[in-house]
Parts: C-alpha cells; structure tokens; sequence
C-alpha cells in the first residue's frame, strides 16, 4: 500500500501542474483506494461465503457461532471499530488487527476461520495453536464491555497473547483466568514490531524502544516524514497523552499502542489523528509534551 501511495504521488506530482489538475488527479487517487478497499472486502467476504456460519467448533466450547460470525461480518465492514475492550492489555493486538482488517481482510478471514475450525492456523513458515486454556475461555470473558459479546474477537485476541511471548510475559506463560488484564497480555516493543512483520509480511522501520525515547532531534519533523513513507504505530505513554487533573504521579514509561493517520502543526500546536479504541480521535498537544509522550514509532514501509 505504501508503494502504490508513492507511485500514485509521483505521478500526481509530474503530471498536475495547475490546481485544477492537481484536484482531478487526487479525485481518481481517491477513487482507487475506494475501489481497493470494496476489493479486498469483497473478498473476504466471497471467503466467508463458503463455509457454514451455523457449525459450532470443536475447538471452541464456548464460542457461539452466531455471535462469532456476526462479529466477523462486523469487522470486515468496520475495521476501524475493533476495539480491545474494557480493562484489558489487549491494545497492541487490536492495533495490529485494526491495520490487518484494513489493508489485508481476506487473510484476517482466512486465519481467523482456520482457528475456528481446525484450532490452529498458518502464519508464514509457523503454526498458530493456542493452548487448551486459551480455547476453553474464548467465548468467555466478561466485564469486558462490547467485547463480552464479540466472540471472534475474544478468540482471536486471546490467541495472539497466547502466541506471541516477550520478557514481560516471562513468568506468566500459562493463561488463567483473568490474565487477558495482567502482564500474560502485555506486549514490549520488539514483540510488537515481531507481530506487525509476521503477521502481515510487512517491511518495519522501528525507532525508539521501552526505556528510551526515540532519538530524534526533529521528533515532530521525522514523523510527518514517516507517515509519508507509510503506515505508522507510536507506541506512547497515554496518562501523558491524556492528562488530568488526579495524574499526580505519571510513570515515565510507554503503556499503549495507537495507529497515526495525520500529523501537522496548528499555532504552536501539534495537532495528531490517530486510531485507538476502536474509533479515530483528533488531539492538539505541545510539543514538549509530544516528545515526552511518545517511546516508539513503527512504519510499515512495504
């Protein structure tokens, strides 16, 4: 997607010398990705078409079919509102997902029914097989807000934590109830920048990490470049990203995933536009608190 944003730029760029031009060439830009994307819905929902959306798994005791396969046409149709659900360490999973629902549904729906039914799933040259707890729960999580009801993203959440380890998760391997809100489902930088590139075959560029701010001089000025060079992740500190009056003490340290759409200056002002918790926010910050805020920042360049 980011080679064909490049190209589709370029040619804009040579082509459009005058306002007028340069308006009817964003207009078909535009209109292609509106047909790329019914494209790739299209597809995946021709995949979803094949199989029996009644057929409850063997595999899943407590996932309901009906409530799985809605769930799944919800997703295809609204990538932007996946969403972690309430009070758990789920966000760098719904980030990665929000990004492949978007860009690549049709191996989302491919993966995601080779769970449901045969309790593993390919994922490049590995095996996806979530362990027996992990299956047992799926379907079972409450408290949880929406997603108490959304069982094939209980599913697929649930088994992403259960797959993917890094030295946060280093004592607590084995799921038990309740884990989806404790360090089980916590994910540090280079596991997150391990998932995006094998789970979506995508080509990272990676700066910062989870004790050290990136080390940029321009952070504002390398972002924007970022966001032109392809699709960015910043990894931040969220009480810093949204303030209050109680946040007495504010741990130094990154705590959230969130997926950047724009960036520009506004009076002084950083104003941002990005994907988190399953709707897309617009936020003015300063700058002071702007670097202070973010401890990584992952572009999908390919």
């Amino acid at each position: 997607m980011a080679g064909v944003k490049r190209i589709s730029g370029l040619i804009a760029f040579v082509i459009c010398v005058n306002t007028a031009a340069w308006d009817k060439c964003c207009a078909q830009d535009s209109a292609y990705m509106v047909h790329y994307f019914d494209s790739v819905k299209t597809r995946a929902f021709a995949i979803l078409s094949k199989v029996d959306t009644t057929a409850r798994s063997i595999y899943w005791p407590s996932v309901d079919p009906q409530l799985f396969f809605s769930n799944l046409r919800r997703n295809i149709r609204y990538p932007a509102k996946f969403n972690q659900g309430k009070s758990t360490n789920f966000c760098s999973y719904a980030a990665l997902t929000h990004l492949l629902i978007t860009y690549q549904p049709d191996n989302y729906v491919r993966m995601i029914l080779a769970l449901y039914f045969n309790g593993n799933a390919g994922l490049n040259k590995r095996t996806i097989k979530p362990s027996k707890r992990v299956r047992e729960a799926a379907g079972t999580l409450s408290r949880k807000g929406e997603l108490d009801i959304l069982h094939a993203d209980q599913l697929w959440l649930l088994t992403m934590a259960d797959t993917f380890k890094g030295y946060l998760n280093l004592f607590d391997h084995k799921y038990d109830e309740g884990n989806e809100n404790t360090f089980w489902a916590a994910t540090n930088y280079k596991k997150f920048n391990k998932m995006l590139r094998e789970f979506g075959k995508y080509k990272v560029e990676a700066a910062g990490s989870d004790l050290i701010r990136p080390w940029k001089k321009d952070l504002y000025g390398y972002t924007q470049r970022q966001l032109e060079k392809g699709l960015v992740m910043l990894y931040i500190n969220s009480t810093l990203m949204h303030p209050t009056k109680h946040s007495f003490f504010l741990l130094p340290a990154p705590t959230h995933f969130v997926v950047l759409y724009e960036i520009k200056k506004t009076d002084g002002m950083i104003e941002i536009k990005y994907w988190d918790y399953g709707l897309k926010t617009v936020q003015l910050i300063t700058p002071k608190r702007f670097r202070k805020t973010i401890f990584g920042i992952s572009t999908i360049t390919q």
